[in-house]
Formats: C-alpha cells, sequence, structure tokens
C-alpha cells in the first residue's frame, strides 16, 4: 500500500509546473524558429558525394566515380526543382556540403544559390535555418529535416522534418516532400 506524505501534493504541483513552463519555452522557442524562417531564408544544404568520389578516383575507378557524381547532381536538381515548384513560405537558397564550415560561421556570401542555381549574393541576414534530406538524430527516419545554424535538429513543437517514406516503405518524390513541408510551416505559422 502506498502512503503519501503532506509534501507529496506539493511535489506534484511542481512537477506540474515545470512541465507547463517547459513546454511554454519549448513553444516559445518554436514560435521564434518559424518567426525566423518567414523573415529570413531557408538554406537548403546539398550533398556533394565529393568523399565518396575521391576515393573511387585514388582506387582507379573513374567510371565509377563519375556514375556517383551525375546521381548527386540528379539528386540535387530534383530537390531544387521541387522548392522551386512547390515552396513559397520564404526564401530559399542552396548551398553544397562542402561550405558547410563557412555557412556555419555566417560566411555564405557567394555560396548560396537561388532556386535557378544561380549565386546569390542579395541575402544578407543572420535569420535563417538550414534543411537537408537526412537521418534524424533522434528516430534514425530519412527525413527532410529543419536545423538551426550550428546544423543541431529542432524539436517539436516546431515542425521539423517530414518523412521521406511514406508508410515506411515507398519513397515519396522530393516535390511531395517539399510541398507537405510548406504546408505545415504555413499551419504552424498561422496557429
Amino acid at each position: 500500500m502506498m502512503t503519501f506524505s503532506k509534501q507529496t501534493p506539493i511535489i506534484f504541483i511542481f512537477l506540474f509546473l515545470f512541465t507547463t513552463v517547459s513546454y511554454a519555452q519549448k513553444r516559445e522557442t518554436a514560435k521564434a524558429n518559424i518567426t525566423t524562417l518567414k523573415n529570413g531564408a531557408l538554406f537548403v544544404r546539398l550533398k556533394t558525394s565529393q568523399l565518396k568520389i575521391d576515393g573511387l578516383k585514388k582506387m582507379g575507378k573513374e567510371k565509377e566515380a563519375e556514375e556517383i557524381r551525375v546521381n548527386q547532381e540528379n539528386t540535387n536538381k530534383a530537390i531544387v526543382a521541387a522548392f522551386k515548384g512547390y515552396f513559397d513560405f520564404c526564401p530559399v537558397y542552396f548551398f553544397y556540403s562542402n561550405y558547410s564550415n563557412e555557412v556555419k560561421e555566417g560566411n555564405y556570401k557567394g555560396l548560396i544559390m537561388d532556386v535557378n542555381m544561380e549565386t546569390n549574393s542579395s541575402f544578407d541576414s543572420k535569420n535563417y535555418l538550414i534543411g537537408e534530406f537526412d537521418e534524424s538524430s533522434n528516430t534514425q527516419i530519412d527525413a527532410f529535416i529543419i536545423k538551426d545554424k550550428n546544423y543541431v535538429q529542432l524539436k517539436k513543437p516546431f515542425p521539423f522534418y517530414v518523412k521521406a517514406y511514406e508508410m515506411g516503405i515507398t519513397t515519396r518524390p522530393y516535390r511531395e516532400v517539399v510541398f507537405i513541408l510548406n504546408k505545415r510551416f504555413f499551419e504552424f505559422y498561422n496557429k
């Protein structure tokens, strides 16, 4: 049989207040992040597969290296096309993964590209978040994930990811992932 002391209600009240305050802080942070996007931009990191390509070239596997380069280039073009056609929540810019450190440090001038893959030097703000197709750090699910400037995955209640798979089996087309992301951003922003 469980016994309760006179302090038990105080502990429950403290836990309730702590949970309520913690959720309010998370909600406030999420709202600040969505406002950052709306008033700034989304930077999408595109992979280059350069390490893999260089490794294959060192082994004399030029043909395989070229296949990977072409496949990665086609993937990047499909991602850019999806954002060009299905994303209008905020401006979106792209950068290649080999410039990740420079972007993290805020030195993105001359490194970000618009939806036409032309270098853009007009964006001059610290208001941006990073997005990329990656594996979620807490669910290990392939998804398009939103991260802060230090590449730390955001958390709920912010709509920080869209699964790349539907029902865990079928790969969603990039345009569908981007469409869902755009919709979730608008819904969260308008709450």
